[in-house]
């Protein structure tokens, strides 16, 4: 009676949304929240989003825990009815109030999102005193993510960057995360994208054909045709999109003229130097100090 009250009753579908909805939705939805200012650039509304939580929690408990005692009083699964004799109403109609108010939460939700997009509360950079390297970047995130790619010391570099301990061990701040971010950001001249183009989507949408023909070719052997064919699309796409022209950067970037300016001066003067420029630079300094 166990065995069967765990494999072929309602206990096992209780058991499988609790580890799926759980386990994965909640995570999703933590997700959502503590990403989006990341994403968007602005913040999701507090106070709606403790309804949102307290609803979605609230409801998912009420609409999949009374399954457990469902299937311990020996409900089946994959039934669309079952006899009132049975006994299985009450708690069966506890879990359908919990379904619709799963539904309820998912509404608060994209009323937050719309309330919170008519607000526009600008996020920072670092809104959640985060530990990790993509809270060091402007919300939200420039098309080429990194500038230049970051150096980790440690695990959590974020955080040890604004975080440290004192001559007794304790944990003190030494950065704001704010500050140290517009301090990365600072004389960032962007970096140049390559061009947006259309010929990933087709390459794309060769695999998606050559997988068609290769899936059905067993059936029939004509499908291996469209296999070819989705395999020369591909092979068209990324041939087009390795030689497609690339677009010049924006004006204000393109000052490859000033650099050549520059270095035509800097060999004139490397030249009479029996130094090079980064070694002569630091004898300069030291003479000044003396003097």
């Amino acid at each position: 009676p166990h065995d069967r009250q765990q494999t072929d009753t309602y206990y096992v579908v209780a058991h499988f949304h609790y580890v799926l909805f759980g386990g994965a939705l909640f995570g999703i939805m933590a997700g959502i929240y503590f990403w989006w200012p990341k994403i968007f650039g602005w913040m999701l509304n507090d106070r709606v989003g403790k309804w949102n939580f307290w609803t979605w929690l609230i409801g998912f408990n009420l609409a999949f825990g009374p399954m457990h005692l469902l299937g311990l009083q020996g409900m089946p699964r994959r039934i669309y009815t079952y006899g009132e004799e049975l006994g299985l109403a009450f708690w069966n109609t506890v879990s359908t109030v919990g379904a619709f108010l799963i539904a309820v939460s998912v509404l608060i939700f994209m009323w937050n999102v719309a309330k919170s997009k008519r607000e526009r509360v600008v996020a920072t950079a670092d809104p959640w005193d985060a530990r990790t390297l993509e809270w060091s970047i402007p919300s939200p995130v420039p098309e080429y993510n990194f500038r230049e790619v970051p150096t980790v010391h440690s695990v959590d570099e974020w955080f040890h960057r604004k975080y440290g301990e004192d001559e007794n061990g304790v944990l003190t701040k030494k950065a704001d995360g704010d500050e140290l971010a517009e301090k990365v950001v600072e004389g960032d001249h962007g970096v140049h994208m390559p061009s947006p183009s259309y010929f990933p989507l087709v390459a794309a949408f060769g695999l998606f054909v050559m997988a068609y023909g290769m899936v059905y070719g067993r059936t029939s052997g004509q499908n291996y045709l469209v296999a070819v064919l989705g395999g020369l699309i591909l092979i068209g796409g990324l041939y087009a999109w390795a030689l497609e022209p690339s677009t010049e950067p924006h004006d204000e970037h393109d000052d490859h003229g000033d650099h050549a300016d520059d270095s035509d001066h800097s060999d004139e003067h490397a030249s009479d130097d029996e130094t090079p420029a980064l070694v002569a630079g630091g004898e300069a300094d030291g003479e000044g100090e003396g003097s």
